[in-house]
């Protein structure tokens, strides 16, 4: 492990919350997953970050979800027992209609094993969901209680993994292009 400062600077920004749109896959779509370096990181960036791509089943590619912005949140949390620690990353996304698509996704992720990959502002994107650990999905569903009230889907999706807030630099495969994880662009498929 590697020990030292946790500094702040004065005045500098610090957006909190995650972006509209995550994406997700079934594990079972990942050939390869990147790496993460635990006991022998050299580095920090080594001991938090996800090094290389996610490589794909052909033709397969990672699906869009929208979230509400202002009701989702990534979060991690130490678990377990003295000398097997890990934590529990969480997401919980709300997707704000009962829609067929919607429901569609409940029953698909209700006892699927998917990787979710979370953007945050400043172009950072944590993965949810790892190589060595399954993941927990509950999906609830409300139609609001008075008009003017919020309804439709909440996603919490759990899992255990070494690392907290893992982030990933590498490309994503979209149904119409290619987002590279590293600085945000989007490059289009031709």
């Amino acid at each position: 492990m590697i020990f030292g400062n946790i500094l702040w600077p004065e005045g500098k920004v610090n957006p909190s919350g995650i972006k509209s749109i995550a994406y997700y896959i079934p594990k079972s779509d990942i050939l390869s997953f990147p790496t993460i370096k635990n006991e022998d990181a050299s580095t920090i960036d080594a001991a938090v970050n996800y090094d290389g791509d996610f490589v794909l089943k052909t033709g397969k590619h990672f699906f869009s979800i929208y979230s509400t912005q202002g009701k989702g949140a990534y979060t991690s949390e130490a678990t377990g027992e003295k000398d097997c620690k890990l934590f529990t990353n969480k997401v919980t996304l709300s997707y704000p209609d009962i829609t067929d698509e919607g429901r569609n996704m409940m029953k698909a992720f209700v006892n699927a094993n998917i990787l979710l990959i979370i953007p945050l502002p400043q172009n950072r994107f944590v993965v949810l969901g790892s190589e060595d650990y399954d993941v927990d999905s509950a999906i609830t569903g409300t139609t609001g209680d008075a008009p003017g009230s919020a309804k439709g889907l909440t996603i919490e999706v759990s899992a255990p993994d070494v690392t907290p807030f893992p982030l990933y630099k590498g490309e994503l495969q979209l149904e119409d292009g290619v987002l590279d994880c590293s600085d945000g662009t989007f490059t289009e498929n031709i």
